[in-house]
């Protein structure tokens, strides 16, 4: 059953104009012309309704292959998980009244075989024209009811395919019995007055059974509701004793069973009542409340309400839908449909960045609220709802399977396979669930009252449990998070006109900034050695040297401690427009130093890295342009670091990771990928390795520092993090670096903050200086690398400024 690739399609085309041929050669065996009327008057339907009025015309191939097809895949996923019985004991019966009387009836009559007089052959009628309807329809009911029941996917929609078949069957018995009525005898005086006495009857029998099985029965106590019980049964069973006196009297006029079927009339009435009364409650009034078992996998009110707020903010704060809207995958049903409006939704899927932060609005499922909470606790109003829910489900404790879990659970475990539950203890154990029933007062009442009502109030009394609508279980929840100066200024102050910038946050870092200023400032702007053009990063020698990546410029330049120039090398090359050997460069990014002497020089632009001797002599490159995951593919790589092995470690900015080699290029592993848990990275950039063995990177776009380790040689994990106040733009320019040093610190740069902030290497802040804009000795323009030398002074590139500035701060670490 395919119908959307060629080869599949022919083959199901076969089959279906082959079944249509024979449903053809029977129709035209039984009565071609009915049969001609029959096909005309349901394809004419058909194919107005399954192609939406002649606007898809792939409806035809969908209703009539496709909608099966797809029932069938289900089968085998066993959707919904339902118990065999979930039919014939929760939907028939709550929802389907009197089509389920009305079908025992016509069973009834079908297998006596009774006819009436319409039913009788009609002299010289053509057998042919003749159709065992009765049959028919005791077979679709049947056969109905028994395959949905074992099919694999049980759901509350799919109770119509039973409740249709049993609504003809149930309506030919019904007419069937009230035919057997004499209704003309009834119309007489004694007739009214048995038809009254027979209500009589039949009403007060109901109240007198409801009070004997209800909450507060007769003869059960003294109190004031208790008398009130017995003295209300008394006074029925007078109504029931003066009605049923009243028909044996009238019993000589009529008899007993036309009596009896007056009662049965009654039955039938209530049922209509009673079905009539399910299906306006179920479909106009609970049509979105659990509480109802039709209510299936059913988004909650809650989403409606959460739609409203979003709604009153957008339009106050932007006139319309241009509201900045995110959501998760786990809210994606129905939120992709209700935000069809909002061309500016995101979804992040379960993968939250710190891009969340620029969003007014977040939607995130229950799932996911471990991931979001500690990006957006403190700045964040949030507010929780039921996404969708489910109808209660205790009566799958009558499944097998939920009896074997059961079984299980009292049976200790001995490390041997238990034997399996054979059908008299399965029985014997289902009759321990049911027995309450029958002997507990208390839950019959609440039973009735969930039949009846939808009234879970007692259940949850005897069960112990809470079946409030707001903590409705089972279900699935939402939090709405509006961040707080939105949510301020627009339901505190709701005639203000609201900001959608990002909130101001207050520095947590203000009260440790020092006064610095430089005591060493080298370069300008320019092509000759000592001066540079947009410099990034630096490298502090194991002899006190330095090294710059003088970006602009493609090369790298070497100055003494004292900023003479000592060597220079490298011109531009773009290895995308043609050869670009070793020693040219497309905009050098980071640079780094190892323990031998060897430059290390991420070629950014060209997707490399390369590495020379101290003296600039080339050795060696690794690294090409590429997206995926090949070992040997770079995205713009920002930064490189080489531990005391010899390990290189390159930050693949673009690919979001952080890739590994040995001293000859050979891969030997990476960590990383695109995300906000811990372990994931969001344009990593600056790397920084100290003595222990750790390796620190500067999650930019996470605002975090990152610290891994390697338990298992070459695999490293995620042992630490921490927050950086800073970093929020994802500009090009915005690319942080760290600088380490044999006593644990760890320094960063704060590009656009145009300050330098200072950790213990356990993410305690130090301190930090700068913030102001300028060229001074104290001022930055746009900060990017950074390095500490042995003597504890802290180098950094000020690549606005085209220079390299050298501080002394004094580090005060914890002991």
């Amino acid at each position: 059953l395919e119908y959307r690739t060629l080869l599949p399609l022919g083959r199901t085309t076969l089959i279906v104009v082959g079944l249509l041929v024979i449903s053809a050669a029977i129709g035209a065996i039984w009565n071609w012309r009915k049969w001609v009327v029959a096909a005309a008057v349901f394809f004419g339907f058909f194919v107005v309704f399954y192609t939406t009025l002649f606007t898809n015309e792939n409806g035809l191939v969908s209703g009539m292959v496709g909608s099966l097809g797809y029932w069938i895949e289900q089968h085998g996923v066993q959707r919904g998980g339902q118990p065999l019985y979930y039919y014939l004991l929760v939907q028939i019966p709550i929802y389907e009244y009197l089509p389920a009387i009305g079908s025992v009836i016509a069973l009834y009559y079908w297998l006596r075989g009774t006819q009436d007089e319409t039913s009788q052959i009609v002299p010289d009628e053509d057998p042919t024209d003749r159709f065992p309807v009765p049959g028919f329809l005791a077979y679709w009911t049947v056969t109905s009811l028994v395959a949905y029941s074992f099919a694999g996917e049980k759901m509350p929609w799919l109770t119509v395919h039973i409740a249709l078949p049993m609504i003809l069957f149930g309506g030919w018995g019904i007419g069937r019995f009230l035919k057997k009525i004499e209704w003309e005898r009834f119309a007489k005086l004694k007739g009214q007055v048995a038809v009254i006495l027979m209500i009589v009857l039949f009403f007060s029998s109901l109240r007198a059974i409801g009070l004997l099985l209800g909450a507060n029965p007769p003869f059960m106590g003294k109190q004031l509701e208790q008398l009130q019980s017995t003295s209300l049964f008394i006074t029925v069973m007078l109504f029931v004793a003066g009605a049923a006196f009243g028909l044996y009297q009238l019993r000589g006029s009529f008899g007993w069973r036309p009596i009896a079927r007056i009662g049965g009339a009654l039955v039938l009435t209530l049922a209509l009542g009673l079905t009539f009364r399910a299906s306006v409650r179920a479909a106009l009034v609970h049509y979105d409340l659990a509480t109802e078992y039709l209510v299936y996998a059913h988004a909650a009110p809650g989403v409606k309400t959460a739609m409203a707020q979003i709604e009153d903010l957008s339009i106050r704060t932007t006139d319309g839908k241009e509201l900045k809207v995110a959501y998760d995958d786990d809210v994606s049903w129905p939120l992709s449909w209700y935000l069809r409006d909002y061309d500016q939704q995101y979804f992040f899927g379960a993968n939250p960045t710190r891009d969340l932060l620029d969003y007014p609005v977040i939607l995130v499922g229950d799932n996911n609220w471990g991931v979001v909470e500690p990006l957006l606790a403190d700045r964040f109003n949030r507010y929780e709802y039921i996404r969708m829910w489910w109808p209660n489900q205790d009566y799958w404790n009558l499944k097998r399977s939920s009896i074997e879990a059961e079984r299980n659970f009292e049976t200790p475990s001995t490390g041997e396979l238990a034997e399996p539950m054979g059908m008299g203890e399965y029985l014997f154990r289902v009759w321990g669930h049911i027995q309450p029933f029958f002997t507990d007062r208390s839950l019959r009442v609440a039973i009735w009252d969930i039949w009846l009502d939808r009234d879970f109030t007692r259940y949850a009394e005897w069960a112990g449990r809470d079946f409030s609508l707001p903590r409705w279980s089972p279900s699935d929840r939402m939090r709405l998070y509006i961040r707080k100066d939105i949510a301020a200024l627009v339901w505190d102050y709701g005639v203000t006109s609201a900001s959608l910038s990002p909130p101001i946050i207050e520095d947590p870092y203000a009260e440790k900034l020092i006064d610095l200023s430089a005591d060493l400032i080298i370069g300008t702007e320019g092509l000759s050695p000592g001066a540079f053009s947009r410099p990034r990063d630096l490298a502090i020698a194991p002899d006190g040297s330095v090294y710059i990546a003088d970006t602009a410029n493609h090369r790298v330049q070497h100055l003494s401690a004292d900023g003479e120039v000592l060597q220079v090398w490298g011109s531009y090359a773009n290895v995308s427009s043609g050869d670009a050997p070793g020693g040219t460069f497309n905009e050098p990014w980071g640079i780094t130093v190892s323990e031998q002497g060897w430059v290390y020089v991420a070629d950014t632009w060209n997707h490399r890295i390369q590495w020379f001797t101290a003296e600039g002599e080339f050795l060696g490159m690794l690294g090409r342009e590429g997206l995926g995951d090949e070992p040997d593919a770079f995205w713009g790589p920002r930064d490189v670091g080489v531990d005391l092995e010899g390990r290189i470690f390159v930050s693949d900015t673009g690919n979001k990771r952080v890739k590994m080699y040995d001293q000859q290029g050979n891969f030997l592993g990476q960590f990383g990928s695109a995300g906000y848990l811990p372990g994931f990275l969001d344009e990593p950039v600056g790397l920084a390795l100290d003595g222990f063995g750790r390796v620190y990177v500067a999650d930019t776009w996470n605002q975090r520092v990152q610290v891994f380790t390697d338990p298992v040689p070459d695999q490293y994990e995620p042992v630490l993090e921490w927050d950086i106040d800073a970093w929020y733009g994802q500009s090009l320019e915005n690319k942080p670096y760290l600088g380490s040093n044999q006593d644990g610190v760890i320094c960063t740069t704060d590009p656009e903050g145009f300050r330098v902030l200072c950790f213990e290497s356990t993410g305690e802040f130090l301190l930090g200086w700068g913030g102001e804009f300028g060229v001074e000795a104290n001022q930055f323009n746009l900060l990017s690398g950074i390095d500490i030398d042995s003597r504890g002074q802290v180098w950094v590139v000020d690549s606005g400024n085209n220079r390299i500035m050298r501080f002394q701060p004094e580090f005060s670490l914890a002991p």
